[in-house]
C-alpha cells in the first residue's frame, strides 16, 4: 500500500491521519501536497474550529520515505517544509495526537503543532541518518526554543528517541493519556477549544503572531540552512 492523508470530520475538529501500513506512516510528496490543500480549505470553513493531527494504526509517524535521489529529497523537503509554515501560520488550533513513533519528520510536525496529546509510551527523535544534516522540517529550529540546550545536544546528537513521559516532565508535551487514548484525549481537547473561542474566532490566530515575533530567527531561515546542508552533505557521511 501507498502512503495516503485521510481526513475525518469529529463535530467542529477535522482529523488528518497518515497512513501507510508496514512503514510506520512515513509520507512522500503527495500526502504533503494534499496536507496543504485540505488545511487551506479548512482555513476558509467556518465549521472546522480545530485540527487533530495523528497517524494511524497507534503510531504517529516515522518522516519522509526513504529515497536515494538527491533532488527527490530536496523536493519533499521544500514540499514538508511548506506545510510546517502553513501549520504555523493557521489560523486555528492543531493538536498532534501521538502514538508509537515521531521521528525525524514525523518529530517536526508534532513541534510544529499548536499542542501536543502522546501517549505514555510515545518516543520522539532524530534517526542516525540525519545527524548532521537534520533536514527534517525544523526540529532544529523549534527545540531550542522550547528546551535548554542540554536537551536539545541530547536529541539531535544521541540519535535514540526520548519517551514522552521525559519529554513531558521537561515541557515539551502538553498532556499524556494512556496508551491508545491520545486521539480520544486530543479530541476532547479540540472540543473544549473549538467551544471556548467560538466567541471569539481571531483570538487564536492574535496569539499564534504574538508567539511567531518572539524568535529572533525566523522558520524560513532555519530551512534555508536545511537544503543548505543537505546539498552539501558530503558522499558517505551519515
Amino acid at each position: 500500500m501507498t502512503a495516503e492523508l485521510k481526513a475525518s470530520r469529529h463535530d467542529a475538529t477535522l482529523v488528518l491521519t497518515f497512513a501507510n501500513p508496514g512503514q510506520q506512516n512515513a509520507f512522500d510528496g503527495s500526502v504533503l501536497a494534499s496536507a496543504i490543500e485540505t488545511l487551506s480549505k479548512a482555513e476558509r470553513d467556518d465549521s472546522v474550529r480545530a485540527i487533530v493531527l495523528t497517524g494511524a494504526d497507534q503510531c504517529f509517524c516515522s518522516g519522509v520515505e526513504a529515497s536515494k535521489d538527491l533532488e527527490t529529497q530536496v523536493v519533499v523537503l521544500e514540499n514538508l517544509q511548506n506545510l510546517i509554515e502553513t501549520m504555523r501560520s493557521f489560523p486555528k488550533p492543531i493538536i498532534a495526537a501521538v502514538e508509537g513513533v515521531a521521528i525525524d519528520a514525523g518529530f517536526s510536525l508534532a513541534l510544529a503543532s499548536d499542542l501536543i496529546v502522546a501517549g505514555q509510551n510515545a518516543s520522539f527523535g532524530i534517526s542516525p541518518a540525519q545527524i548532521g544534516t537534520w533536514a527534517v522540517g525544523g526540529a532544529s529550529w523549534f527545540l531550542p526554543q522550547r528546551l535548554p540546550q542540554q536537551w536539545v545536544s541530547e536529541i539531535l546528537l544521541d540519535a535514540k528517541p526520548l519517551g514522552a513521559a521525559r519529554l513531558h516532565a521537561a515541557g515539551l508535551l502538553n498532556k499524556l493519556s494512556a496508551d491508545g487514548t491520545a486521539l480520544d484525549k486530543a479530541l476532547a481537547w479540540a472540543e473544549q477549544l473549538s467551544t471556548s473561542l467560538a466567541s471569539a474566532p481571531t483570538a487564536f490566530e492574535q496569539f499564534k503572531t504574538l508567539l511567531g515575533a518572539a524568535s529572533s530567527t525566523t522558520l524560513t531561515e532555519s530551512f534555508s540552512s536545511e537544503r543548505h546542508r543537505l546539498l552539501t552533505k558530503r558522499p558517505g557521511t551519515a
